[in-house]
């Protein structure tokens, strides 16, 4: 999903400095940095269990993007077009990796 943030907003945590008042509102920040150190340290775990957790975090970096910004946001649309492409490219990455293994 990364290669799909072309303006690198949910690359990294979201600051109060760019975002003034972020983490008043949002309360479990997430962002695609973090879960590539999570999926790198092995915090998911393993299965079908760590993919429902991963998939849940992407869930998580747009569902705070929607609570912070207004629907008009430039960042909000943007969050929409990546969040489309989340259900095919899950699916794809995880049907590859389920090949790999057999």
């Amino acid at each position: 999903m990364l290669r799909y943030d072309k303006h690198d907003v949910f690359t990294e945590p979201v600051t109060d400095e760019e975002a003034p008042g972020y983490n008043d509102v949002v309360k479990n920040p997430m962002d695609f940095g973090t879960m590539r150190e999570k999926v790198n340290q092995g915090l998911y775990g393993s299965g079908s269990a760590a993919a429902a957790t991963l998939f849940d975090d992407f869930k998580l970096v747009f569902d705070n993007c929607r609570l912070y910004n207004t629907d008009e946001s430039e960042v909000t649309d943007e969050a929409a077009r990546i969040m489309a492409l989340l259900p095919e490219t899950f699916c794809s990455v995880l049907s590859a990796s389920s090949k790999r293994n057999k």
